[in-house]
């Protein structure tokens, strides 16, 4: 389909040449389509990089409905390391949202439009957990969850430039997994919490 290979086409565009690199001539090529088609189905340039930067699937994906065959730990790490993948694969489109976030902030927006779906989706699953694992139930899941997107997305646009700052690649996505788990006060092996118990009051002696 000629719309969905023009969007491809821009996106592959603009990561490697920005948004005054990736002209429409170029994208169009890129596309095996003339500019006539390109601008009959968009209307312009911007209108068309919106699109193409709004489409793309880096993370939602991978964050599904709760999997009760698997461990918490282990379908964490499952998903996290489908993310890190995704991520890498699309890093140069990222680095180049980031590097033109002054001057063409909107672009940067819709690329995070899924980022933002993919979070809220984040948060239920999180929540299902420390409910069915009977942890603590006002543990800040919001804050855990936004550290562990961060690290996952420093780890994949950061890791090359300083690798002595991360975990090894290899065990990248458990560590952040578990360390994950444990501050929501989840069992990584998906066990239910024992029940606290309630601290007894101490009569104080009257001197």
């Amino acid at each position: 389909m000629s719309r969905e290979r023009i969007l491809e086409a821009a996106a592959r565009v603009y990561a490697t040449s920005g948004f005054r690199g990736a002209t429409t001539r170029r994208i169009a090529e890129e596309a095996g389509v003339n500019e006539v088609t390109l601008f009959r189905l968009f209307g312009s340039k911007a209108v068309l990089l919106s699109e193409a930067m709004r489409r793309q699937t880096l993370i939602n994906a991978h964050f599904g409905a709760p999997d009760h065959s698997l461990t918490p730990l282990e379908q964490l790490t499952k998903s996290v390391t489908l993310v890190m993948a995704n991520l890498n694969k699309h890093r140069d489109l990222i680095r180049q949202g980031m590097a033109e976030l002054q001057e063409h902030p909107e672009l940067s927006r819709e690329l995070c439009t899924e980022k933002r779906a993919a979070f809220a989706r984040f948060l239920e699953y999180s929540r299902d957990l420390v409910k069915r694992s009977g942890s603590e139930p006002n543990v800040d899941i919001r804050t855990a969850a936004s550290m562990l997107f961060s690290a996952v997305f420093q780890d994949v646009m950061s890791r090359d430039m300083a690798p002595e700052t991360f975990p090894p690649a290899p065990q990248a996505a458990a560590r952040y997994a578990r360390a994950f788990l444990r501050s929501i006060g989840v069992p990584t092996n998906g066990q239910r919490t024992a029940p606290r118990r309630k601290r007894r009051r101490t009569a104080v002696a009257a001197a």
